[in-house]
């Protein structure tokens, strides 16, 4: 609490000396003062700190975090409106002193409709962040008809999808993949963490309006576990009239899903309730037909509520439900099943001549493990202690620009409890978190330069503090470049230090280690992206990341009772490289979106590569809509994950299975080109017909995990919506 406390008193400083020496002077002491507001053409969303420059007097102003500006001007005058990334645009001041100025910027070719959401909730441009970010949109989900996240993402170059013992499915961005890779729904990470149930495959695509990747370390924005990148689940907002939805579709594997959602907003309130449900006869890992299933059902809703003096507040509650079942051997079956509940209430407005966000989360998440002979679990067998988790988590933050300076800073505080009988020393296990951060983002010219930190501190295993700087150049109009270098890191989890496990079967014992340090990575990476034309867009980048202090589990020598005794300790260092590729193409009314990814990714300890790490990952995708029937849209999408090397996998063990880093290579997963293609057609303004198959080619690499067989489907679904009132 001592460095949040240093960090509030130097931004109070801050502010003050801001507020007594940087007033600007009017342009003219007879002058009415005019209030505008800054957004973009394509988005609609404010420009946090655009020049605004009066051309009669020279006086210049900066648009605040919500793109809300006063200036000092006649009617008549010119006002000329500066922004990164955006073409400059000039306005006259019209007649009528109550009428507000309103500028749009038409953004440069160079400037993408990408955004991303930092830990303190503020929504930025891709122009904002040297980082690379990919982004799913709305439409591509729609074009994709996945079942479940992790199906939108591994069609991503530079990410892939990778299994987790027993059941589970990560996603690897550039090489780390499981808890080195953020998962978060709204900025708020998914329950189940503190379980190791980090299962992307549980995360339903329902009411998304965007899916976020940032790629690289993140730890200034987003804190622990941004080791390899982060992914940021967007819902969709409360729509302003009566707006509802409705989706069913059906198809092979066992393949059933049903969702809805309804929103409006009413006197300026507004609301979004979504829900869905859906099962298969595929689990990630297993190729058993008739011995695997997944279900989940999912619930959220959203209210948003404006307030006096500017202010909003918003509250968000979710839950799922989940089962698994899958086979452990000839004779038995093993159900996984997941409870998780999470709500924010938050509250932002504009306070000492910045923007405010106030925010208090709270998640449960419960965890079961049995067994069967049969398709039902049954009570009280195998390993059927129940494993709970709670988090309450609180932020505050401030965003304010100064001059060409957009600051954010904040705190955020957090207590962990984890209970897990038989598993951890003494059963449970509590943590306390505290945070502080600060990042700038400073405008000079055509540069854009960023630096922050974060510090971190835990009760259960130190302290961490990770620096990040940036710059961006926009060279032309069409050309823009980028370069970064970040620090990031991976707090060890409950288990790592407070692990304790015994397998009298097998003979060995795994136990915690409470002297972990963080692992920790530093990661550099330079690219660029050019306007060919305003039909051809292509975007480069190379990158490089180094993490040191990886935890591992080593021999620790026989116990007293003559087991086998191992611990988890820092001992392993890796390193991933390489160059991803972009492009995007406008031509004869279809556009077309490629990419590609070269990946080295190794074990700097042993020198083996990283295990399933393919080094080529390729997408091609095309979207047309015919003309010969209105309303009838065909997508087509093909990507390629190469050959892979599969590292220390015990002898016997299942795929999915431990790793050994001593055993070498024992061998290679095959390379997999899966072809995807949806029709959908509008047969009334409200109805659609959707009919599409998954992996048209049938592809079954060899020892690929997930499994992947060839899934037909068709759907319906209604939309409509009111009209706004």
């Amino acid at each position: 609490m001592r460095i949040a406390r240093r960090v509030a008193l130097g931004l109070v400083l801050l502010v003050s000396a801001h507020d007594m020496s940087g007033a600007q002077s009017p342009s003219g002491a007879g002058d009415p003062s005019r209030r505008g507001v800054v957004t973009g053409r394509d988005d609609g969303a404010p420009v946090l700190g655009a020049l605004v420059v009066h051309e009669r007097s020279g006086a210049r102003v900066r648009a605040d975090e919500q793109g809300v500006f006063a200036v000092r001007a006649r009617t008549g005058d010119t006002i000329a409106v500066r922004a990164l990334g955006f073409r400059e645009a000039r306005t006259v001041v019209p007649a009528g002193a109550a009428a507000p100025l309103r500028v749009v910027l038409t953004p440069l070719p160079t400037l993408l409709p990408k955004f991303t959401t930092t830990v303190g909730q503020r929504v930025i441009r891709a122009s904002e962040s040297p980082r690379s970010i990919a982004i799913v949109s709305k439409e591509e989900l729609a074009a994709a008809a996945a079942v479940s996240v992790n199906q939108l993402l591994r069609q991503l170059p530079g990410l892939q999808e990778l299994p987790a013992a027993p059941s589970r499915s990560s996603i690897s961005i550039r090489g780390f993949d499981d808890a080195r890779v953020l998962v978060l729904v709204d900025g708020e990470p998914v329950s189940g963490t503190l379980v190791e149930s980090r299962d992307i495959g549980r995360l339903s695509a329902v009411g998304t309006e965007r899916i976020e990747v940032t790629k690289g370390p993140s730890s200034v924005e987003f804190g622990s576990d941004a080791l390899g990148g982060v992914i940021n689940i967007v819902r969709a907002a409360p729509t302003k009239a009566l707006s509802g939805e409705w989706l069913a579709r059906r198809g092979g594997l066992g393949r059933q899903e049903s969702s809805g959602s309804i929103s409006q907003t009413v006197g300026g309130v507004g609301y979004r309730i979504d829900g869905s449900w859906r099962q298969s006869d595929r689990v990630t890992g297993y190729d058993a037909a008739g011995s695997t299933f997944h279900r989940v059902y999912d619930l959220r809703t959203d209210v948003r509520v404006p307030l006096k003096g500017g202010w909003q507040a918003r509250l968000d509650a979710r839950g799922s439900q989940e089962r698994q079942r899958f086979p452990v051997d000839a004779s038995f079956n093993g159900f996984i099943d997941d409870r998780g509940g999470q709500a924010f209430v938050e509250g932002a407005g504009p306070t000492l001549g910045g923007l405010l966000r106030l925010r208090a989360a709270g998640q449960r998440f419960l965890y079961t493990y049995r067994q069967s002979r049969g398709m039902l679990p049954i009570r009280g067998s195998a390993d059927s202690l129940e494993q709970r988790e709670r988090v309450a988590r609180y932020l505050a933050s401030y965003t304010r620009v100064l001059g060409g300076h957009a600051i954010d800073a904040g705190v955020q505080h957090a207590e962990r409890h984890l209970a897990a009988p038989g598993k951890l020393t003494g059963d449970s296990a509590a943590e306390s978190v505290t945070e502080a951060f600060v990042r700038d983002a400073w405008t000079v010219g055509r540069w854009q330069l960023t630096a922050g930190a974060r510090t971190t501190r835990s009760t259960l295993w130190g302290q961490s503090t990770n620096p990040s700087l940036g710059a961006t150049w926009q060279a032309t109009s069409r050309l823009q470049w980028r370069a970064n270098v970040a620090r990031g890191f991976r707090a060890p989890g409950f288990k790592e230090i407070r692990y304790t496990f015994t397998n009298p079967a097998a003979g060995y014992t795994l136990i915690g280690n409470t002297a972990l340090r963080p692992e920790r990575s530093v990661s550099t990476s330079v690219g660029g992206a050019w306007a060919v034309s305003s039909r051809l867009g292509l975007d480069v980048e190379a990158y490089r990341n180094d993490v040191r202090d990886l935890i591992d589990w080593r021999y620790q020598g026989d116990n007293a009772a003559g087991f086998q005794q191992y611990a988890n300790v820092n001992v392993a260092e890796a390193r991933t490289q390489g160059v991803e590729f972009n492009a995007r193409l406008v031509v004869a009314g279809a556009e077309w979106t490629a990419g590609y990814d070269f990946l080295r990714a190794r074990d700097l300890g042993s020198g083996l590569p990283l295990s399933r790490r393919a080094t080529h990952t390729a997408r091609l995708r095309a979207s047309h809509e015919w003309r010969v029937r209105e309303g009838l849209i065909g997508d087509l999408s093909a990507r390629y994950t190469g050959g892979a090397p599969l590292i220390g996998i015990p002898s016997g063990a299942p795929i999915t299975g431990p790793f050994s880093t001593e055993s070498g290579v024992v061998g290679r997963q095959g390379a997999l080109l899966s072809v995807d293609a949806q029709v959908r057609l509008a047969v009334t303004p409200v109805a659609e017909l959707s009919g599409g198959v998954n992996n048209l080619l049938g592809q079954r690499p060899a020892l690929w995990t997930p499994a992947f067989d060839r899934q037909f489907y068709v759907g319906a679904s209604v939309k409509w919506s009111g009209v706004e009132r």
